[in-house]
């Protein structure tokens, strides 16, 4: 019975130590526990806060890129230089930034593409500034090309007045015309069967305008019928772009002075009882015009 007392104190001391064993291990088991808890909360706060970021930065990822699309350049290398910005944004938003080393570098992109942005924004202002530039100056030149068009208008309506009057003034003017039939002794006669000729007798008016030399005069006897009297010649005249049959011509050399002219039809047997018109022609234009009578 002596023997049995020694092995009951050691195994309650073995019982204690245990009981202080597991104590210290409980405790550290609690520990660790509380320590997991700790930790696992960091982790999904730092996921947390890593989602939040890339979330962040993939929406202004979206904005850039709506940034670029909404600017607007006919500039060709331009428009192709944006098209790889916004490439390089969609091949960012595909990333899984799921540590801080891609969300920095998620960051630098962005910043480096909104910097791109910024100097698009400010190369597209300064060309669109100088096509309004362009715009303005293209406008003012159209105005003055209007404008000189508008007075080269005026200038050859003032010229071709101007010949107009020139023209007017040196043509010839014939005047105090004066018709009478004559015989074959040059005796004035009325009646058809008597007439020989039909004498024609005007005057070229003074005209310093004038260039003095040989000029041509041409006469045309209108029956009351409409026909012109034919001159053995069959000459014509254009007038106003039509060819006249004329009665007969004469050239004279005028000296710028008042000079009297006869002209003689011979009779062919075209005459009619009736009222003539006489019409005076010099270089296809109307110079005088008058009448007679026949019986």
């Amino acid at each position: 019975m002596t023997e049995k007392k020694p092995n009951l104190g050691v195994l309650y001391g073995i019982l204690g130590l245990l009981v202080v064993v597991l104590a210290v291990a409980v405790y550290m088991l609690l520990d660790l526990k509380k320590d997991y808890r700790i930790t696992t909360r960091e982790l999904e706060q730092r996921n947390e806060f890593i989602q939040a970021e890339k979330d962040s930065l993939e929406q202004e990822l979206h904005e850039i890129y709506i940034g670029y699309d909404s600017l607007e350049t006919d500039n060709q290398r331009l428009q192709e230089e944006m098209g790889l910005q916004q490439e390089k944004i969609d091949r960012l938003l595909t990333i899984q930034a799921d540590d801080a080393y891609k969300i920095k570098m998620y960051k630098r992109e962005m910043e480096t593409l909104r910097s791109v942005l910024r100097s698009y924004i400010v190369q597209i202002d300064s060309l669109n500034m100088k096509n309004q530039e362009l715009m303005a100056e293209n406008i003012q030149l159209k105005n003055s090309e209007q404008e000189l068009q508008s007075q080269k208008e005026q200038l050859e309506t003032e010229k071709a007045e101007l010949e107009e009057v020139k023209d007017i003034a040196s043509t010839l003017r014939a005047s105090n015309i004066f018709v009478e039939p004559i015989n074959d002794r040059n005796r004035p006669r009325q009646r058809i069967r008597w007439i020989d000729k039909i004498r024609t007798d005007f005057v070229i008016r003074a005209n310093s305008v004038v260039e003095p030399g040989e000029k041509t005069i041409y006469l045309r006897l209108i029956r009351p019928d409409g026909i012109a009297l034919g001159s053995p010649e069959l000459e014509v005249i254009n007038h106003n772009g039509e060819d006249l049959p004329v009665s007969a011509s004469r050239t004279v050399t005028y000296e710028n002075e008042d000079l009297p002219v006869s002209i003689f039809w011979t009779n062919n047997g075209e005459i009619v009882p009736g009222e003539y018109v006489v019409e005076l022609y010099h270089k296809g234009k109307l110079i005088g015009t008058g009448n007679f009578v026949l019986k």
